[in-house]
């Protein structure tokens, strides 16, 4: 609100002088010129002018504040314009962000539910631009041709990771640098790409006989956007990776990837021991440069869908050893407070859209292993890492061995996994998309991006990206082959 400044009391522009008396020579010809007041005088016409600018303004003040007096029963009132329009600037941002993310019954009712949005035109006109916008969304007609791209833990130091040591060949054939995924989000955006999470591509429905069955998911897109889900395998941290002398810590002789993901001042984030044993934080995998990426372009997000974050279990999860091997290694206080740690990034994780998921325990070939080996191996799995960081109804198959064919599933291998509570399957597969729904479960198809696939294969992504543009020159050459 505006208030009005105190008025001026205007200077007059000339002032009523009157001549000073004549002394005892009279001059009857020539009267002399007026002469200028004494300084006494002078300075009692400024007090004056002075007192009248100081009730002036006065008056003013006791007026605006008259006016901005609430009744104290009346708590609405009691707010002042300032804080009205900042309350009302942070609801606008806040639907503005939902509706960029096609979430345009969120935006709707946040706007909405501010008090008096029907007389603020700026929120007016938002509902309306969000009334448009979802009218204008068209639902994704077939959910089977949604793609999924997986990546591993990146390299984020190519100089350490591509050093002639013996693991240099499978960070090349498996791992993605960041600089290359970096470039890979841009295209994909660039494209039109979305992400969605697993679970729009297919949902249980509950039948007319009480039964749930999988149905295809309600995606709503603009035109000319298209939904993909993303993955990350092993987000473990793996000691090998990390750990040059075995004493259980990362160090500047491990291989150039990030050690653990934690929650840092209220946001996920990463620490990395750089080359000369510094531990720095910061976005040195997937996870923080994605949230970076979707902080700049929130429109790459269905809904707040992120990635599915595969922990395979014998090492812990997400950097923390919490696998029942290191209790004794680390002793009771220090694994307690991984255990805590670990629960508290895997909240963190949820809370901002990602889905977690198995990738096993042992990251065993499921496909290939016995029924009754797999059976040890997914209870482990559930018994010490969902334990702690929360059940999941997402299996992201090592190696990509999948139970089966095209065929349904059935038998022993998949009643384990069933009775654990998994709904949802992923294999490997190099076709552009692939999906299968179920009545009790759904199965995806998912397209590795890594060294191998983009320097034997890069037509495989070229509905993704042109392999050319994203390839780090850091990376060795030829790739060695599988």
């Amino acid at each position: 609100m505006q208030t009005t400044d105190p008025r001026r009391t205007p200077r007059p522009d000339s002032e009523e002088r009157t001549p000073k008396p004549d002394t005892a020579a009279q001059r009857p010809v020539n009267r002399r010129a007026p002469q200028r007041r004494g300084p006494n005088q002078s300075m009692l016409v400024f007090a004056a002018v002075l007192v009248v600018i100081v009730l002036a303004a006065v008056l003013v003040l006791v007026l605006v504040s008259r006016h901005n007096r609430a009744p104290k029963d009346d708590p609405a009132a009691q707010v002042t314009p300032t804080a009205q329009v900042t309350e009302q600037d942070t609801v606008l941002a806040e639907a503005k962000r939902l509706a960029a993310q096609y979430d345009y019954d969120k935006a709707i009712a946040a706007v909405t539910g501010f008090a008096g949005w029907e007389s603020a035109p700026e929120l007016q006109q938002a509902k309306a631009d969000f009334e448009a916008q979802k009218a204008q969304a068209v639902r994704w007609a077939d959910p089977t041709t949604i793609p999924h791209v997986f990546f591993h833990t990146l390299i984020a130091d190519t100089a350490r990771a591509f050093d002639g040591d013996p693991e240099q060949g499978g960070y090349n054939q498996f791992m993605t640098t960041i600089k290359e995924f970096n470039a890979v989000l841009q295209s994909l955006y660039e494209r039109g790409f979305v992400l969605v999470d697993i679970h729009d591509v297919a949902r249980p429905q509950q039948q007319a006989d009480g039964s749930t069955k999988y149905v295809a998911g309600d995606i709503y897109l603009p035109a000319g956007k298209k939904p993909i889900v993303m993955s990350q395998d092993d987000v473990c941290y793996y000691e090998y990776m990390t750990d040059s002398d075995g004493d259980g810590k990362p160090d500047k002789g491990g291989d150039g990837f990030a050690s653990r993901l934690l929650v840092r001042d209220g946001k996920l984030t990463c620490e990395y021991v750089d080359a000369d044993g510094q531990t720095r934080y910061g976005s040195y995998d997937l996870v923080p440069l994605l949230d970076d990426f979707l902080e700049q372009h929130p429109d790459f997000s269905y809904r707040g869908a992120r990635a599915i974050i595969a922990v395979t279990g014998y090492q812990g999860a997400f950097g923390y050893r919490i696998s029942s091997d290191y209790k004794a290694k680390l002793g009771d206080e220090a694994f307690a407070q991984a255990c805590r740690d670990a629960r508290e990034v895997a909240d963190a994780l949820r809370a901002e859209g990602y889905t977690i998921a198995s990738h096993s325990y042992g990251h065993l070939t499921y496909g290939d292993i016995s029924p009754e080996r797999l059976a040890g191996d997914a209870q482990k799995w559930n018994d010490q890492i969902a334990a702690v960081i929360g059940e999941t109804d997402v299996l992201l198959y090592p190696f990509g061995s999948d139970i089966a064919g095209v065929e349904a599933y059935k038998g022993a291998k998949f009643d384990t996994l069933y009775g654990l509570g998994f709904r949802y399957f992923c294999n490997v597969d190099s076709a552009k998309h692939w999906v299968q729904i179920h009545d009790g479960y759904v199965r995806q198809g998912r397209r590795n991006i890594d060294g191998y696939r983009m320097y034997y294969q890069p037509n495989l992504l070229d509905d993704l990206f042109d392999t050319k543009t994203v390839w780090d020159d850091a990376r060795p050459t030829p790739v060695p082959k599988i």
